[in-house]
């Protein structure tokens, strides 16, 4: 496409200039490196699915421990008193849930939540919506956990999950594959076929 000007300058300084700047070729991935980026979002898959067993339901034990860290380590204090008046509110104890009123239930939504993430990224499937659920799931462990240990680990959790965010790689080795292209021929018509053809 040609954008002429209308002042008449010369071709090499004004308008072609631009026109030369403002065209760049979009980056293209091989498909070597979507069938790595796609290994990749599997593992990443594996790590939260391999997480879910120290904290299994009903009780959701192994979790209390760390949100007990993480209302103690916080780097907002905000967010350690947000803990101790949800997830701690009742508890008598800080070694187990004994008395908390509301401890169970909201490590319930987080165990669920962590499973929906590892379905997602393993099989491929809305992958994007893994990634996102992912990435805020890490950004809490970051804001709780990250002076406990190396500050990098759960950092690098977060970057992992906004690169699966950024590149649709549910669409080699994964259920979007087969997805992507019928909510595109369907967003063609529909809003919300387009917005949910955006989590594949």
């Amino acid at each position: 496409m040609h954008i002429s000007s209308s002042t008449g300058e010369p071709k090499g300084v004004g308008a072609g200039a631009s026109e030369q700047r403002a065209v760049v070729s979009p980056i293209t991935l091989s498909e070597r490196s979507s069938v790595g980026l796609a290994l990749l979002r599997i593992l990443v898959g594996y790590l939260w699915f391999q997480q879910l067993f120290w904290k299994l339901p009903p009780t959701f034990a192994g979790l209390y421990e760390y949100v007990v860290r993480e209302s103690q380590h916080a780097i907002f204090p905000g967010y350690g008193a947000l803990l101790q008046h949800t997830f701690l509110a009742g508890c008598s104890s800080l070694s187990s849930p004994v008395g908390c009123t509301a401890f169970v239930p909201l490590a319930a939504c987080v165990w669920t939540a962590e499973l929906l993430v590892a379905i997602s990224l393993l099989f491929g499937l809305f992958t994007r919506f893994g990634a996102i659920l992912a990435t805020v799931l890490s950004l809490q462990l970051y804001v709780g956990l990250a002076y406990t240990g190396w500050i990098w680990t759960y950092g690098m959790l977060v970057l992992l999950a906004l690169v699966l965010v950024a590149v649709p790689t549910g669409r080699r080795l994964g259920v979007d594959l087969w997805l992507a292209p019928r909510f595109e021929a369907a967003g063609q018509h529909h809003r919300l076929a387009r917005i949910a053809g955006w989590f594949v």
